[in-house]
């Protein structure tokens, strides 16, 4: 037989555990079905590909040649037909401020059609290629990690093209 006191603490958890569902219900309900990503709303995620210390790279502080320090996430939009890329620190430069470069570019191209860079700890971009005239159109994606803008040595470098056809 349970006492007067145990009935209460059983009633009084299972108000908390109310409340607390209540409570979460609505904070759920407060956060929009569509929101925004990195790029923005309407990109959905396509993929990923890494930024590693380069072969060239005479400076080792973050790696030797092939250690990951970031990578490139690719966004698609298919109602503005562009897609978007973020060049993320990982690993032994992530939170170190340096200068950081992402480009993209719709592929074949002479040039990026976007450019961010600039002396970042945790990312560089977000970067839009321009409208594409039909979906599925190859992109071009350069990013790099260093020192400053001129340095020839490489904490992280990478250079996809064509990718994402």
């Amino acid at each position: 037989m349970k006492s007067s006191q145990g009935k209460l603490k059983t009633k009084g958890i299972s108000l908390l555990v109310a409340a607390g569902v209540a409570a979460g219900a609505s904070l759920v309900a407060a956060v929009p079905a569509t929101a925004a990503g990195p790029c923005g709303t309407g990109y959905t995620y396509i993929g990923s590909h890494p930024i590693t210390v380069p072969t060239y790279s005479k400076d080792y502080r973050y790696g030797k040649p092939g250690t990951k320090t970031g990578s490139i996430d690719v966004y698609w939009n298919s109602t503005a037909r562009k897609n978007c890329s973020v060049a993320y620190a990982y690993g032994p430069t992530y939170g170190i401020k340096m200068y950081r470069q992402n480009m993209i570019g719709n592929y074949p191209s002479y040039g990026p059609d976007d450019v961010s860079s600039g002396y970042y700890s945790y990312y560089a971009g977000p970067v839009y290629t321009n409208t594409q005239t039909a979906g599925g159109q190859c992109i071009t994606l350069d990013a790099s990690f260093g020192p400053n803008a001129t340095d020839k040595s490489s904490w992280g470098a990478a250079f996809y093209s064509p990718v994402h056809c």
